[in-house]
């Protein structure tokens, strides 16, 4: 009934790359660049704790992709 979002810092300097290598993980995230925000990136969470739950795996390897 509503959206709720998060709106971290980007670990790389290049938010719409990060972006980018998310969706290669089919996560979705919209660059902080679109609103104003170069570095961020905005997620939102208005989905069941099952997908997000499910979704960890994905997040994990986005972390080691990205993180070294």
């Amino acid at each position: 009934d509503g959206a709720f979002y998060l709106f971290p810092q980007s670990p790389l300097k290049d938010d719409v790359e990060f972006v980018k290598r998310a969706q290669q993980q089919r996560i979705l995230l919209v660059p902080g660049s679109g609103f104003g925000a170069p570095g961020y990136f905005r997620i939102a969470y208005c989905v069941d704790q099952g997908m997000i739950e499910r979704s960890l795996p994905a997040w994990e390897q986005l972390a080691r992709e990205t993180i070294r």
